[in-house]
């Protein structure tokens, strides 16, 4: 019987049925929803971490987030992740250590593309009338655990953490580094603010051998803020671009 199934001629693989969506931008995220957690962390720590990297820490407190990217018109999926201010070639914005999300192709696209540091993670995000709670579970262990309680009175510094600065190794068939190149992306300036609410926070952090995230504890929490609103990833933002290797 012939196959009603259309063979593309996808930027990735396989080619005959490419995992993404080709192209993947532009895409957008109506009523996209953020849990942002701010924590100071062990300056030792972010130093020790940053060590291989061409990257300096911009001071000691992180980025802890959960977003919710359900509502993607490509790929519906939960991100979260850790996010470190850093200074590179006069640039701030921030690096991504871990990041987490439940969709292969979105892993792919994020990772294959701009450099992304994703794996897989069952991701919630709970909003009630006076807060909002969500965790990360990764091989039944619940590794990322965040909690708001919304209050206008609350007020911290907010570190910058856009644009991303990534760094993008494409590995060699022969088993070397065919590439490594500092990716940035800035999809920010094309974000439709709904709602925001600022708040208290708790945070927990939680190691697997592969994911040692409970190395930045312990940490102080500053705290939080819940942003909702529409997300785009437009042909003049969505892409990234090469600005270094390393």
């Amino acid at each position: 019987m012939m196959s009603k199934y259309s063979v593309r001629n996808g930027n990735n693989m396989p080619l005959q049925a490419p995992l993404i969506p080709d192209p993947f931008v532009p895409y957008k995220c109506p009523g996209n929803r953020s849990l942002n957690v701010y924590c100071r962390v062990e300056q030792a720590a972010l130093d020790a971490y940053l060590a291989p990297t061409p990257f300096k820490a911009a001071g000691d407190v992180i980025l802890v987030y959960i977003s919710d990217f359900t509502a993607c018109d490509k790929i519906p999926f939960m991100d979260a992740g850790l996010v470190v201010p850093v200074s590179y070639m006069g640039r701030t914005g921030g690096y991504f250590l871990f990041e987490y999300e439940d969709e292969d192709a979105a892993i792919a696209a994020g990772r294959d593309l701009w450099g992304y540091p994703k794996k897989f993670g069952t991701i919630d995000l709970l909003e009630n009338e006076s807060g909002v709670r969500g965790t990360v579970t990764r091989k039944n262990t619940t590794i990322i655990s965040l909690e708001c309680q919304f209050s206008d009175e609350v007020n911290f510094p907010k570190p910058a953490t856009t644009p991303h600065l990534n760094i993008h190794v494409q590995p060699g068939p022969d088993g070397k580094v065919l590439s490594r190149r500092i990716i940035e992306r800035d999809t920010s300036p094309d974000f439709k603010l709904t709602r925001e609410h600022k708040g208290s926070a708790s945070a927990a952090l939680r190691s697997l051998s592969t994911d040692p995230l409970a190395e930045f504890e312990p940490i102080e929490i500053l705290g939080a803020t819940y942003v909702v609103g529409d997300f785009y990833a437009t042909e003049a933002n969505g892409w990234g671009r090469t600005i270094g290797t390393c």
